[in-house]
């Protein structure tokens, strides 16, 4: 019984431990050809996360943060994946890279005016 287990247990594993693995190499390429729905999932995830946690470095009241809510607060996903597309219509270089990393600066990009410019450069 207990070696059954384990079968049934290990592919269900693998998923888990290989995907953020693949994360970091998961490219424009790749991101067009996926279905609109899940590209917008996956940007609105991103830009989620950036409504939730803190830049490095960054520190109470976490102004980069609170900049990200402000501009998000009236964002669709809709408007959000198209700020990608054109985000590397703009800046065709940049979709050679981790797709995670171009997501982050297209939103940088879009919220540029909400991010207060008394940060030091690093959290900008």
């Amino acid at each position: 019984m207990g070696s059954k287990l384990r079968i049934i247990l290990l592919p269900g594993l693998v998923p888990l431990i290989v995907t953020p693995l693949l994360g970091a190499e998961f490219t424009y390429k790749e991101y067009a050809k996926s279905p609109e729905d899940w590209r917008r999932g996956f940007v609105s995830g991103i830009a989620h996360s950036l409504t939730t946690v803190p830049q490095p470095d960054e520190q109470p009241p976490y102004p980069v943060r609170a900049a990200f809510q402000r501009c998000f607060e009236h964002a669709t996903d809709i408007t959000l994946e198209h700020q990608v597309q054109t985000y590397i219509a703009a800046n065709p270089g940049s979709s050679k890279g981790p797709m995670i990393a171009v997501v982050m600066r297209a939103m940088f990009d879009l919220c540029r005016r909400e991010i207060p410019t008394t940060l030091p450069a690093r959290a900008r």
